[in-house]
């Protein structure tokens, strides 16, 4: 079973901050969590002169933090009830903040929006977001769509979509999927992402699926089933990854998508190559581990 003990919420006071601590709240009021609130701040822009660089002398970290860190307080008093919290205020890059606190002070869960905005937003992720989901070792709850009308959510999942192409980590992303499904009594739709050309699972990976669905079944998960077998979505020519699981998670009313992000020196295939446009286009928040 997943044991998020403790929990690294960044936060930049912005409405998708605000949107996404009711789902913070949800997850630390279930592990019981302890969790870190941290504000990013953005260093001056330096002063050239000549060879030399500086920064301003009437810049007030000190000062400038303090407020910060009060807004946190209030932040944590509006949004996490009963739940404790320690706030931080930094000063450096966001994601490399994060990521470093994260290795550094035994994060178990990382939990933010995106920050991709207007026209460009499908394009990318915000660019935060990306270098996080790049560099966190641990996984990472994300929403693109947070706080959209159109963002299909609930903060204690009752319908999980996990994606997995039956490579890389694919035992260990299911186990995850289906213990967090056992934990919060949500039922369980698989997707399996099939290699170009590929219309139908080959016998290894159609064997390794049977084992995958037993393992979630002997956890007490309710794998939902169509015509008394699982019910797995298999990806054909015609679609992307991303495409495909955005209308699954549509069909099926997902709260939450799982997937397995891996590590990025290692072999990328299908899933993991396309993990970002899932992030992006999933209609409800996704958990990449």
């Amino acid at each position: 079973m997943p044991r998020f003990d403790r929990i690294l919420f960044p936060v930049d006071f912005s409405e998708r901050s605000r949107a996404a601590a009711p789902f913070v709240l949800s997850m630390a009021q279930r592990h019981k969590s302890h969790v870190v609130l941290l504000h990013a701040l953005q260093p001056p822009p330096p002063l050239y002169a000549g060879m030399n660089t500086v920064y301003p002398e009437v810049y007030d970290f000190e000062g400038l933090s303090a407020d910060l860190r009060a807004e946190l307080e209030k932040f944590a008093e509006q949004e996490l009830p009963k739940v404790e919290v320690t706030n931080l205020v930094e000063m450096g890059e966001a994601a490399a903040l994060i990521t470093e606190y994260a290795e550094t002070e035994n994060i178990q869960l990382i939990m933010m929006p995106t920050h991709g905005y207007g026209a460009f937003r499908r394009a990318l992720l915000g660019s935060v977001t990306a270098k996080v989901l790049h560099d966190a070792r641990i996984p990472v709850w994300t929403a693109a769509h947070a706080p959209e009308p159109s963002h299909r959510a609930h903060p204690q999942p009752r319908h999980i979509v996990c994606a997995t192409d039956l490579k890389n980590r694919s035992g260990m992303v299911l186990e995850f999927a289906a213990d967090l499904a056992a934990e919060t009594d949500a039922t369980l739709e698989l997707f399996y992402a099939a290699p170009e050309g590929e219309v139908e699972p080959l016998p290894a990976e159609t064997r390794l699926h049977g084992l995958l669905v037993e393992a979630a079944r002997a956890k007490g998960v309710r794998i939902r089933e169509e015509e008394g077998d699982a019910s797995v979505a298999v990806l054909v020519d015609g679609g992307t990854v991303a495409d495909k699981v955005r209308a699954l998670a549509i069909q099926k009313r997902a709260d939450l998508v799982v997937i397995g992000r891996g590590c990025t020196h290692q072999g990328i295939g299908r899933l993991l190559g396309n993990s970002y446009a899932i992030v992006r286009e999933a209609p409800c928040p996704v958990l990449s581990v």
